[in-house]
């Protein structure tokens, strides 16, 4: 029976928790490891009965161990790996122009997103990109319903803020 609810769990939230990972991350290794940790950490500690809540758990275990890995990593060994991941996503495909556009402007937005604290991209993140209820969003972060609204409300500001700073100019793209 166990087995069965966490096999399920895995199928339903491997792809979006790897997501977010990778977007917190931007490295796909360390997603990958930070994905399997959190599902090695439902195994051992989540019990049947908090089913309900698994979603925000596991995003919330997920966002710990991104923390963690921060905290231990050094900022010269994650710079020395985004260059190397950044060099390694060439490719030739489909329409060169749509394709350099394409990648300049998730660059772009990757590079907003960089610019906002931890709290407020993990909020707009789940919020936005994962679909969660601000409900959800509360038992990831531990907040209350109303703080993840401000924040959020805070988080885009500060979004269309930087988008227009690194245009250099006023925008209305990025904007939700």
């Amino acid at each position: 029976m166990k087995k069965y609810i966490f096999t399920e769990l895995f199928e339903q939230y491997q792809l979006p928790l790897y997501r977010y990972l990778l977007q917190m991350s931007r490295n796909r290794q360390v997603a990958e490891e930070l994905l399997q940790e959190t599902f090695y950490r439902a195994m051992i500690s989540l019990k049947v009965k908090n089913m309900v809540q698994a979603k925000a758990w596991l995003f919330k275990v997920a966002r710990n161990l991104y923390i963690d890995w921060t905290r231990k990593s050094k900022s010269e060994q994650r710079m020395v790996e985004r260059i190397q991941q950044e060099r390694s996503h060439a490719r030739g495909l489909g329409d060169p122009d749509r394709h350099l556009e394409n990648v300049s402007k998730r660059e772009h937005i990757e590079n907003v997103f960089g610019h906002l604290p931890e709290r407020m991209r993990t909020i707009l993140y789940l919020r936005e990109i994962q679909e969660f209820t601000y409900k959800e969003v509360a038992a990831a972060m531990n907040l209350t319903e109303s703080q993840v609204k401000t924040t959020l409300h805070r988080a885009r500001k500060k979004f269309r803020h930087y988008d227009q700073l690194l245009k250099g100019g006023y925008s209305d793209e990025g904007r939700w």
